[in-house]
């Protein structure tokens, strides 16, 4: 375990003194605010335009009432005079009638519909003038009841005084009627200060608590977004402070303290993985030192069984006196090649230690397979098998010939085991593109489809226990990936495996062939 401490975080710190429920109540209950202000200043403010609209047309009723006292006036004048040139019954009729209709017009002056939204010292002058022309009408109404025919109802300037009431109930009502559209022109131009300064104040409000949410709650989450995302990509550094005394700032610290601890965890993590490493690098070491030798030791059986084979010949002839001079060197020269080529196997244990590329020359494929086919002679000879090879003379590859003659070796052994007595076990080669194409066929029952992605592994056989190392084709498909090349297995048309090795050529055999 790492000896790292992991930050602890205080209970204290962690504990909320300003919760966010707390913070969002008091954000809507300034809102509320907010939206009553602007609510109750504009239903004030309309309010006072109705009441300084209704003022208006009253005033407006009054003034026209007052000049309707006037025409009245002019025709009581009319008829007085009419009846003091003499009285009649229906000059009276027609005053009386008039002084009636004059009464109607006071009253509608003093009782008007609803309240009356008037100043009050306009309204007692005006109750005082329609009493006092009121008073007027009823002692000239009891006149003309009471009055002889040689008696006028009304002197002139009896008249002229009640005309003068009526013209001053009529400016009277003309001086609130101007009095009433100022304040009404002064009350809709202060509502509309009003109302704007109120707007004002509450965009400056909107304002004030948009921004207090940035900075309480849209920016903490930002913060813990960024720093969420540099943990994600393994960045402990991305440290941005969060001081507020809510659960966002509560969240905050309980995530640096997560931080603090993956970080401790993952250093601890860290060393363990060094430390396996190192192990399983040294294991894997060991175990290619196994495969290799495991691979060595089944390469070498292979010219091992080729000089075990030649030497039991040479045996059997010598014992039976038919072994002739020719037969004897051919024996000789492959005890000798088989040996030269285990040397050769041997020497690949150096590449564990150096692994330096092995020289690469150029390889005529056709002399190739006639060395496999002299290489190979005696053990498929053993089997009843017969290896049919084709190759243009003009095939040329560049590679290690030990090294390839190794693979195709094992290939065309492969392809024995694997092949009844009696049969044939065929390699042809041939141009394809920029690469030579070499296919090793034979006629056993081929490899099953379910087996072909592993046929190349190591220690994977089909042979039977004891009969196989499962290295073969894996050193095979090691080899011909080491020249640049593939393999691939298949079905041949005899019905047998295939095995498809493409080497890419010679660069110069390339251009002659241009």
């Amino acid at each position: 375990m790492s000896d790292r401490p992991t930050p602890q975080v205080d209970s204290e710190e962690r504990a909320v003194s300003f919760p966010l429920r707390r913070k969002l109540g008091l954000l809507a209950f300034g809102l509320f605010l907010i939206l009553a202000t602007v609510g109750g200043v504009g239903v004030a403010q309309f309010i006072a335009l109705r009441t300084d609209g209704r003022r208006l047309l009253e005033e407006s009723r009054e003034m026209a009432l007052a000049n309707d006292l006037d025409a009245h006036f002019e025709s009581i004048g009319l008829l007085v005079s009419i009846d003091a040139q003499g009285a009649n019954q229906e000059s009276s009729a027609l005053l009386a009638r008039q002084i009636a209709d004059v009464h109607v017009i006071l009253a509608e002056i003093n009782e008007s519909p609803g309240d009356d939204p008037s100043r009050i010292k306009h309204q007692t002058e005006e109750l005082e003038l329609t009493r006092s022309l009121d008073v007027r009408l009823t002692a000239l109404a009891e006149r003309l009841k009471t009055r002889t025919r040689a008696e006028a109802p009304l002197d002139a300037a009896g008249l002229d005084e009640m005309r003068g009431i009526g013209r001053d109930l009529e400016e009277e009502a003309s001086a609130e009627a101007v009095h009433a559209e100022r304040g009404l022109r002064d009350r809709s131009r202060s509502a509309v200060r009003v109302m704007l300064v109120t707007l004002s104040l509450a965009a400056l409000g909107f304002a004030a608590m948009l921004l207090l949410v940035l900075r309480t709650v849209v920016r903490p989450l930002r913060a813990l977004e960024r720093r969420a995302e540099a943990l994600g990509r393994g960045d402990f550094s991305v440290s941005e402070p969060i001081r507020t005394r809510d659960e966002l700032g509560a969240l905050a610290r309980a995530f640096d303290d997560m931080a603090a601890r993956v970080a401790a965890t993952q250093s601890d993590l860290e060393h363990r993985v060094a430390t396996k490493t190192r192990e399983l690098a040294r294991a894997a070491r060991y175990a290619d030192l196994g495969v290799l030798a495991a691979g060595v030791a089944h390469e070498i059986n292979n010219p091992l069984a080729t000089i075990a084979t030649c030497a039991e010949g040479m045996q059997r002839r010598l014992e039976r006196g038919t072994l002739q001079r020719g037969q004897e060197t051919e024996y000789f020269r492959t005890i000798a090649s088989e040996a030269y080529r285990a040397r050769d196997i041997t020497q690949r244990l150096l590449t564990l230690a150096r692994p330096d590329p092995s020289p690469a020359t150029r390889v005529v494929v056709a002399v190739l397979l006639q060395e496999l086919q002299r290489v190979t002679k005696h053990q498929l000879e053993r089997r009843r098998l017969t290896l049919a090879v084709e190759a243009p003379s003009n095939l040329i590859v560049r590679g290690n010939s030990g090294e390839l003659l190794q693979a195709l070796v094992n290939l065309v052994l492969n392809a024995g085991d694997a092949s009844p007595a009696g049969k044939v076990v065929s390699i042809r080669a041939s141009r394809e593109g920029s690469f030579a194409v070499l296919d090793v066929d034979d006629e056993g029952e081929g490899v099953p489809p379910e087996l072909v992605e592993r046929i190349f592994e190591p220690f994977f056989t089909t042979k039977p226990q004891g009969e196989g190392t499962g290295l073969g084709l894996t050193l095979v498909a090691s080899i011909v990936e080491g020249h640049g090349g593939t393999i691939v297995v298949a079905r041949s048309p005899a019905g047998g495996a295939r095995f498809r090795v493409r080497i890419p050529l010679d660069p110069s055999s390339l251009e002659s062939a241009r």
